[in-house]
């Protein structure tokens, strides 16, 4: 089973239907944070007023935690005639439309310990590539940064040595 955790953007919804086509169980996942991060950004921009913006969220939010996007737009749609911006309205609209696939029920995966956001993986990044390759005055071509991260990622995995003995590397996924 493979769990595709992403912040809503277009080339990662690209790479999911595209390149994990393979795989038969798989799911892509909306991360919960910047879904909740975008929403209240776009609000900021079309809604008149902080309280407004609160009202509306305060509605928006939870139904999106139970994955009940059509309410949600319905929602917004609601909201259009007191929009200052009916284009920003719009692109949120936009935007949860073009990924209601991927916003799942957060409150139901949460209870059974599912993964709904991404910060694990964010995480990783972190250790793997921005503390090694983001210091002053570095420059690293694709090729470099990859090889760097595979190697940094066998010592975070403890395989330094099966790799450097056995030249073995532990595969990252297993398809069913």
């Amino acid at each position: 089973w493979v769990t595709l955790l992403g912040d809503g953007a277009c080339w990662i919804r690209q790479f999911f239907t595209e390149r994990l086509a393979a795989f038969t169980h798989k799911e892509l996942v909306l991360d919960w944070y910047h879904l909740v991060k975008k929403c209240y950004g776009l609000a900021s921009m079309f809604c008149r007023g902080r309280k407004a913006k609160a009202a509306l969220m305060g509605r928006v939010i939870p139904l999106l935690w139970r994955g009940q996007v059509d309410d949600a737009l319905a929602q917004l749609d609601s909201y259009r005639p007191e929009s200052r911006s009916p284009d920003r309205l719009d692109d949120l609209i936009n935007y949860l439309t073009a990924r209601k696939p991927y916003i799942l029920n957060y409150k139901e995966r949460r209870a059974h310990r599912i993964y709904i956001g991404s910060g694990h993986a964010e995480k990783a990044n972190d250790l793997i590539v921005s503390r090694r390759q983001k210091h002053q005055g570095m420059h690293w071509s694709e090729t470099t940064a990859d090889g760097l991260a595979a190697l940094k990622t066998l010592v975070l995995n403890d395989a330094w040595d099966l790799y450097w003995l056995q030249r073995m590397v532990l595969p990252l996924a297993v398809p069913a």
